[in-house]
């Protein structure tokens, strides 16, 4: 048995005792029906959700044994969010094969060398505009990246490079411990995702390893919109689904009385008017 921590993040303030104990109730389920589902065959199924607290929106991410031939690359069989994002950073993307073997090439270059390129974008970086020039044998070559006003290539133009201890430790660890692919680099302990964004501005700006930055998530209306926007509501899916959560909250662990009020509440929300 696998055994693990959900975090759930709460607004300020003293949780009351009677709601800590449905959110136990609740987490408990959740963790059991959708964090890592197997079959009696060995496929298996993970679901996670991954909470932007900047907008305070979530996205869920589905895996899929069947379809997951690259851990790293394109591993999701479905992204789930509320809207489609412009100038999304997708490093799991086909297209972000060279800036994934980049990031692996600059870490085992050593230390110095990958913060002389880091230092360089400290130097020439601002919010309003990007300029690398690099001089070698006499010759000088500049980079000119303007606002993105106009100019959509590279949209992570506020990415804050100011001196980073903690950056600069997961560098050197990285350096220390030349991971030999991408995957490994990702499984570090303390690489996030300021590390790897770190490494793709460097990969991109100075050597031009251009990343994808299309939106993996697909539209989040899984039945149809009451306006037919998308699409009109398709009554079969709709059916399975209710059918599904309720057949979930059959099988579940809660008391009696517990079940009997969610199976109450779902019936509810799904009667006509």
């Amino acid at each position: 048995m696998q055994r693990g921590v959900a975090t759930f993040t709460l607004d300020t303030g003293r949780c009351p005792p009677w709601l800590f104990q449905q959110m136990v109730k609740l987490g408990r389920e959740m963790v059991r029906v959708l964090v890592f589902i197997f079959s009696r065959n060995g496929a298996w199924a993970v679901i996670q959700q991954g909470m932007n607290e900047t907008n305070a929106s979530a996205r869920r991410y589905h895996w899929f044994s069947e379809n997951a031939r690259d851990l790293v690359c394109e591993p999701h069989t479905g992204i789930v969010a509320p809207a489609r994002l412009e100038h999304t950073l997708n490093l799991t993307a086909r297209d972000s094969e060279s800036t994934r073997q980049l990031s692996v090439e600059l870490v085992d270059a050593g230390y110095r060398p990958l913060m002389k390129d880091i230092e360089i974008l400290r130097a020439h970086a601002s919010p309003l505009s990007k300029m690398v020039s690099l001089r070698e044998e006499g010759e000088q070559m500049t980079f000119l990246q303007l606002e993105n006003k106009e100019f959509t290539q590279h949209p992570v133009l506020l990415e804050d490079f100011s001196k980073s201890r903690y950056l600069e430790k997961i560098l050197r660890l990285l350096c220390e411990t030349r991971p030999k692919n991408y995957e490994q680099l990702i499984a570090t302990e303390g690489v996030g995702p300021k590390t790897v964004r770190a490494l793709s501005l460097v990969g991109e700006v100075i050597y031009g390893a251009k990343p994808s930055y299309e939106d993996p998530a697909r539209y989040s209306f899984a039945h149809g919109g009451k306006d037919a926007t998308p699409y009109p509501v398709d009554r079969t899916t709709y059916d399975q689904t209710i059918a599904t959560l309720a057949e979930a909250v059959r099988h579940s662990r809660l008391a009696p009385t517990d079940k009997d009020a969610a199976l109450q509440r779902l019936t509810a929300t799904t009667q006509e008017p």
